[in-house]
């Protein structure tokens, strides 16, 4: 029963997430907004649209899209982001790691794989974000390994745990770096600007130009299901946080995981409309805070743990 419900909310809840963040960036700024539901519409619309294929383009930018759909939702089995989440396989840190790697690498080849310069330009400053930012999601998630000496997500995020006053810390330090590294992983305001159209200066919308069709369309969904899994396993963290002074149920926990993920989606819509596109040379220095926040997540850890 818990399996079926996983695969209900892994279905649907990613396109109507992204339908909020869309309505709340309306509200701000005093706009009616669009439909919660239009990027249902959206896909199926792309769905019964025909793809338009460049000829440079090969096997690669084909597959590409469908493997990283595959891979996203074997994360979603893998990342313990709903408290009533089963471990189906084994949740190594490392394990995770690897596999946003070989998304993000997915993501590249596919676009260098059209030939079109806007998506080899965009690429190499995906490229050049990816390598200053890994460090900061490694150490993250390695901090959470050395608090509990563990590195199975699905033991740390475990609800029957005794929470204690260190792990505080630790989590909330976790969620702070996991949620400016999502900022740049998935180019949001202030490192990119999704709703600009101007090619030279998009990131991720740039490496996906060439995209139409049904490949547009598993491309969409995936980078909400994996915005999704963010979103959903920093306020897993956060709600933590909370068992050290209340003990609650699977159901109560899962409604506070879903009213924090509310809360983070707030938060986003806000910084999107409020802040302006940093400049390139800025980014750098944005991604220095995740990774701080991930190094005193580490220090940290090493403190209360001894």
């Amino acid at each position: 029963m818990m399996i079926i419900a996983q695969i209900i909310l892994t279905i649907f809840l990613p396109l109507l997430m992204i339908g909020i963040i869309r309505k709340l960036k309306a509200l701000f700024q005093n706009r009616t907004g669009p439909n919660l539901f239009q990027p249902y519409f959206n896909l199926f619309k792309l769905l019964k649209k025909n793809q338009v294929i460049s000829q440079d383009s090969s096997f690669v930018f084909i597959i590409s899209p469908i493997i990283s759909l595959g891979l996203v939702i074997f994360l979603s089995f893998l990342l313990p982001w709903l408290p009533f989440n089963k471990a189906v396989f084994e949740s190594n840190i490392f394990l995770v790691v690897y596999l946003l790697a070989l998304l993000r690498f997915l993501t590249i080849i596919s676009a260098i794989d059209t030939g079109s310069p806007f998506s080899s330009f965009s690429t190499s400053k995906e490229v050049t974000f990816a390598v200053l930012l890994e460090p900061a999601v490694i150490l993250s998630f390695l901090a959470l390994a050395i608090f509990y000496k563990n590195t199975n997500l699905f033991y740390i995020f475990s609800s029957n745990q005794t929470v204690t006053l260190n792990q505080i810390p630790v989590f909330i330090l976790f969620a702070m770096s996991l949620f400016l590294t999502s900022i740049v992983e998935f180019s949001r305001a202030p490192v990119d600007d999704p709703n600009t159209h101007l090619e030279l200066t998009m990131i991720h919308e740039a490496m996906i130009l060439e995209n139409s069709g049904l490949n547009l369309a598993i491309v969409e969904y995936t980078y909400s299901l994996k915005l999704l899994l963010f979103l959903f396993l920093m306020s897993s963290a956060l709600a933590h946080c909370l068992l050290i002074w209340w003990h609650l149920s699977v159901f109560a926990m899962t409604c506070l995981t879903v009213f924090i993920v509310f809360l983070l989606l707030i938060l986003l819509s806000f910084i999107e409309v409020f802040t302006v596109k940093l400049s390139f040379n800025k980014i750098p220095n944005f991604i220095a805070y995740a990774l701080t926040f991930s190094f005193l997540a580490v220090f940290s850890a090493i403190v209360n743990r001894s």
